[in-house]
């Protein structure tokens, strides 16, 4: 049999536990009693979602320590294995393992695959109390290349919790497109208003770049597409340096030329490629280099990247349609099923 259906209800408390996370270190969650925990169970060390995903949190983790919480990454991998994964991955949070007896803190929470010997990708948000206030489970072995994992998520919206507000994960996008501050392409008045937040440098998005292109085509006017910047640093060394590229042709009124530029040479994406491409849009080189060289732009990237987060953004690329994240596949022809039918709602009303 495989994993149970659902992951611990909220208001459950958490089966405490103690793992190792270095050779010679042990750590129990009860340790952590009087501050909030989040438990991101993942498949394996290594697997290009579960790499994503790792690299993600390190990325928020300035968000975590806003409200004191403490970051545990746990799978069935061995130890050796967890602190090879975190120097190539450069993650700075415990990685636990569950490797003896193999998968019984998964057991416990009710998130291990016993078919395959792996724990689900799930997420816990314990209170300082020990107790489950929110579960989200995704399922396993999805293609990302094709698919958004949809979110099967639990527990109560307490508004009284900063920190339920801060790690919903919602499916609706917290900031609104803006004409003024967003890169837009389309009609204000579209009926259908497409959102991705993108890597640069991410081979899914790469892939998912001419399908975007066909859509517009294919929609004509009833599209409108929004790019927001979501750079993975971790996995990707030129995400954010790119991100930052695209801002400061955006600043000289370039911006969709140089995203075009970016997806269509992914694998170059050093100072120099990036430099090379200001060139050719005949970009003013001194004001895009002094942009690149003081980081300029950065804050506008990371405010998108933040958006996203707060968005519930999970890995790129990601999708929101009409203001609610897509879910489903983004291969061609299920994405514009989906981007049809909210058009005729929207003529019908």
């Amino acid at each position: 049999m495989n994993a149970a259906a659902a992951p611990l209800e909220p208001g459950t408390p958490a089966p405490d536990f103690e793992l190792r996370s270095t050779p010679s270190q042990m750590v129990r969650l009860s340790e952590f009693r009087g501050r909030p925990v989040i438990l991101a169970f993942y498949p394996e060390d290594w697997s290009p979602v579960c790499s994503d995903q790792m690299a993600l949190y390190q990325e928020v983790m300035p968000e975590f320590r806003r409200y004191d919480a403490e970051l545990l990454g746990i799978s069935v991998d061995g130890i050796w294995s967890h602190l090879a994964f975190a120097k190539d991955r450069n993650l700075h949070f415990p990685l636990l393992a569950d490797f003896e007896p193999k998968g019984e803190v998964a057991r416990a929470y009710h998130v291990y695959r016993a078919d395959d010997g792996t724990s689900e990708r799930a997420l816990f948000v314990i209170d300082a109390e020990g107790i489950v206030r929110w579960s989200y489970l995704a399922p396993v072995g999805v293609n990302p290349r094709r698919r958004r994992h949809p979110a099967r998520a639990r527990g109560p919206r307490d508004e009284r919790s900063p920190l339920m507000r801060a790690t919903q994960w919602e499916s609706r996008l917290t900031l609104p497109v803006s004409e003024d501050r967003d890169h837009v392409q389309g009609l204000s008045d579209a009926r259908v208003t497409l959102v991705e937040y993108g890597d640069y440098e991410c081979p899914y998005c790469g892939e998912a770049y001419p399908i975007v292109k066909d859509l517009q085509e294919r929609m004509g006017e009833r599209l409108r597409f929004v790019f927001r910047n979501f750079p993975i640093t971790t996995s990707h060394p030129h995400a954010e340096q790119a991100a930052e590229a695209a801002e400061g042709a955006a600043a000289q009124g370039r911006f969709w030329e140089m995203h075009d530029h970016l997806y269509e040479n992914q694998r170059r994406l050093s100072d120099d490629d990036l430099h090379s491409y200001a060139r050719v849009l005949d970009l003013d080189l001194d004001l895009f280099g002094k942009g690149l060289a003081e980081h300029v732009h950065a804050d506008r990237v990371h405010e998108d990247f933040l958006s996203g987060v707060r968005s519930g953004v999970n890995g790129t690329p990601t999708f929101f349609i009409n203001g609610l994240r897509h879910d489903d596949s983004y291969e061609p022809e299920t994405l514009l099923m989906a981007l049809q039918r909210v058009a005729e709602l929207g003529e019908e009303d």
